[in-house]
């Protein structure tokens, strides 16, 4: 259990005087303490409705059964803290800090997490903060007629909980757990949704134009009368179940940057005529794979390794092959209409340049009778590959080698 002490006297006296003004009392006085320090303490159960608590911190405190209504919590730090049951209806949460908070069957009703605008001392300049839930638990709780734009909910679990009509433009709930949870009438435009759950989800009405459903598996879902123009999101039979976990935890590790989660390693396996469609595998090792007629169309797949695979007749159109790696592949009747087929820049940890490019690598590959009609290939070295019969009909082809006489 994490270490969390009992509120100072001063602390009381202030709750005590809260609890007075809320119900009119006399010698009530209103809790008006922007950046307030409540980190760390035990605060169950406190009445702390239209308390103006800007920037407050409250990491690691204990406030099951808390009451938030209508507070003014902008930009607050409630990380790893508990608020099982708490009661935030139409609370200012904007650019609030949730990172790993419990907030199963918490009521936030018509709350505000949109981005919060704080300004920089040192520049006098403002700056846009998202909320953040990431990894948050909510399951159970009820968001409906939310205002979430922009935030991040990433690899959060929300089984069963509310989203009724919230807007959620652009959220980011990749790897989320949204099981069983009512997402009728919500807003989900452009929201990236790559590895989320949603078995049993009720999604009637939904707006997911535009959205990232890549690694989702729709099969189990209700899709009748949702909005789906411009999503990107895998069509046709789902994977065999073992796949769909490792794709699951893949997702994960994608939406950590491999602080949990794991690599979908799916290299000496056979896997021929398996529809990866619209799939994120990013990263993913597929080395000395049988994939002979494997649909890969539209998928992300920068950085994945495909060395010494069979890949006779497989379908890379559209697909993002950024930096990926074929070398001793075997290509032949293979299919790469529009896909794009380029170096791509390496970032460190700091996500700065570092003036590294990782290009497509072909080493040896065999890709007799290949279709790259209209592919973008960009800085590929094609010298040691088998290009016979290769259609290269309206390829943009940018500084590559060895592709002289292939059209």
């Amino acid at each position: 259990m994490p270490d969390r002490s009992l509120p100072s006297h001063d602390v009381q006296v202030v709750l005590s005087r809260h609890a007075a003004f809320l119900a009119g009392r006399q010698g009530g006085a209103r809790l008006q303490q922007p950046g307030a320090q409540f980190a760390n303490l035990r605060l169950d159960g406190v009445m702390l409705d239209d308390a103006i608590l800007s920037r407050a911190a409250f990491g690691n405190a204990s406030l099951a059964g808390v009451q938030f209504r209508r507070a003014d919590l902008f930009c607050a730090d409630f990380q790893n803290a508990d608020l099982t049951r708490g009661v935030l209806d139409r609370a200012d949460l904007r650019g609030a800090n949730m990172g790993r908070a419990v907030l199963r069957h918490a009521s936030l009703a018509q709350v505000d997490l949109r981005p919060g605008q704080i300004m920089l001392a040192e520049t006098s300049e403002s700056k846009q903060v998202n909320a953040n839930l990431d990894g948050a638990k909510l399951d159970g709780a009820d968001f409906k007629n939310s205002q979430m734009d922009n935030a991040s909910m990433a690899v959060s679990s929300a089984v069963g909980a509310s989203f009724g009509n919230a807007s959620m433009f652009a959220v980011n709930l990749a790897g989320a757990d949204l099981s069983g949870a009512n997402l009728a009438g919500a807003k989900l435009k452009d929201a990236n949704l790559i590895g989320a759950s949603l078995a049993g989800a009720k999604l009637k009405g939904c707006d997911l134009r535009g959205a990232n459903l890549r690694n989702v598996d729709l099969s189990k879902v209700d899709t009748e009368g949702v909005s789906l123009q411009g999503a990107v999101y895998r069509k046709g039979d789902a994977l065999p179940e073992e796949i769909e976990l490792l794709l699951k935890a893949h997702s994960t590790w994608i939406a950590t940057n491999g602080a949990e989660g794991e690599r979908a390693v799916l290299s000496r396996r056979k896997l021929d005529g398996c529809n990866f469609a619209g799939c994120d595998l990013r990263g993913a090792e597929l080395q000395e794979a049988s994939l002979q007629g494997a649909d890969f169309s539209n998928a992300q797949m920068m950085f994945a390794s495909f060395i010494g695979a069979n890949l006779e007749k497989a379908c890379f159109d559209m697909a993002d092959l950024s930096g990926t790696n074929f070398s001793r592949a075997h290509l032949g009747a293979s299919r790469w209409r529009s896909a794009r087929v380029v170096g791509v820049d390496l970032y460190n940890a700091r996500n700065q340049r570092t003036g590294k490019v990782i290009y497509p690598r072909f080493d040896e590959a065999d890709l007799t009778g290949a279709d790259l009609r209209g592919a973008i290939l960009g800085g590929v070295d094609f010298s040691t590959a088998k290009l016979d019969k290769v259609n290269l009909q309206g390829a943009e082809i940018r500084e590559c080698i060895g592709l002289g006489g292939s059209r």
